[in-house]
């Protein structure tokens, strides 16, 4: 099932950077002549951050399940990095910041079924696990939405128990219902409250919720008002290909609402996983793919001069890129250009700024519909 979530997200991409190839080619006309009107108002971007957690990398997990050993190898043969430098997430939080970057941050709350982040988890110092949320708490989550990733991303939990099950959290969710999804959601959300990081919403491990998503959904609110007294609240789930603008309002009830933020970026910066390349001239190719120096070419110029808000989406080990961190330095680059080419024409926003746009109409940009129901 890992495999089979790891080769749609790749096809995702190439299909999306194909239609932009064909989008770009189609038009000549610099942005500054195609944006007028509505179009010519702010456009929000956000960038949302899948994966983290305390000391780990939990693709690890993934990678080892998948190949059914305990010494998990990229395609090229290298061996992949189970350990993340607590030191990492100040150097990520140092590029959001220089770059006024917002989005999301995911904190897996029971990473990879070692343990709780709120206790600390077996092979890694509780010490590194509280410098690792201090730096969050400090550094990241002042600019970015935290969620829980649910709980492990890994193999389910038995709530009562705390032993892992046989499934992983995505085939689990296939046949649960709102009542069953609730306390697992809820303990997750329990877990970020008690660490001093309270969630704004919710990101799905791989596609966590889509074969049941009217449940999912009823089971995000329902968890969200019980652990957090929140009726108004988003989640992450789906990615798109499309040029229009495709985050929407999936639920109300009476003053509440749940938005789906859909992720129209593919996650460009997965690819410095399996290279050992890091020219500074490769890190500006990859950055290419959403945002070319001028600002005329690449996914997120295209969503751009669509006037449709700009979704972005990473991975922490997409971003440490096994040690490497040329997904990092990558970036970077894109929050430079972003800064250089388009400057006030655009702002960052965090997820739940841009699901509040969404749900309430009051928003800069024009996507064709209302969300007002």
């Amino acid at each position: 099932m890992i495999t089979t979530c790891l080769t749609a997200m790749l096809l995702l991409a190439n299909a999306i950077l194909a239609a932009d190839a064909a989008v770009s080619a189609a038009t000549n006309a610099p942005l500054n002549d195609v944006l007028s009107g509505a179009q010519s108002k702010t456009i929000p971007l956000t960038l949302i951050i899948d994966d983290p957690a305390p000391c780990i990398q939990v693709y690890w997990w993934h990678v080892a399940e998948r190949q059914n050993t305990d010494k998990p190898t990229l395609k090229s043969g290298e061996p992949i990095l189970r350990d993340v430098p607590v030191t990492f997430a100040s150097e990520v939080a140092d590029v959001l910041q220089r770059r006024g970057i917002k989005g999301k941050f995911s904190v897996l709350p029971y990473p990879a079924g070692l343990g709780s982040i709120a206790h600390g988890f077996q092979g890694y110092p509780r010490a590194d696990v509280e410098r690792w949320l201090a730096i969050v708490r400090r550094k990241i989550a002042p600019r970015m939405d935290i969620t829980p990733e649910i709980l492990t991303h890994t193999k389910a939990i038995d709530l009562a128990t705390h032993k892992l099950l046989s499934e992983n959290e995505r085939q689990w969710s296939t046949h649960q219902t709102a009542e069953t999804l609730t306390p697992y959601i809820a303990e997750a959300l329990r877990i970020l409250k008690s660490v001093d990081l309270p969630a704004t919403g919710v990101t799905s491990p791989w596609d966590f919720g889509g074969q049941v998503e009217p449940e999912y959904q009823r089971a995000i609110m329902n968890a969200q008002q019980q652990v957090n007294g929140r009726r108004q609240t988003w989640y992450f789930l789906h990615q798109s290909g499309e040029l229009s603008f495709q985050s929407k309002v999936v639920r109300r009830e009476g003053d509440g609402w749940l938005v789906s933020i859909v992720s129209q970026c593919p996650d460009v910066f997965w690819q410095t996983l399996e290279t050992k390349e890091t020219s500074e001239a490769y890190v500006r190719s990859v950055a290419d793919q959403l945002l070319t120096e001028n600002g005329q070419r690449g996914r997120a110029a295209d969503l751009f001069r669509a006037g449709t808000p700009i979704v972005m989406l990473a991975h922490w080990q997409s971003l440490f890129s096994n040690g490497r961190k040329t997904g990092l330095r990558v970036l970077d680059e894109v929050g430079r250009r972003v800064q250089t080419a388009w400057g006030s024409r655009v702002r960052w926003v965090t997820c739940f700024e841009l699901a509040q746009e969404i749900a309430t109409g009051k928003h800069s940009w024009s996507d064709g519909r209302s969300n007002k129901k």
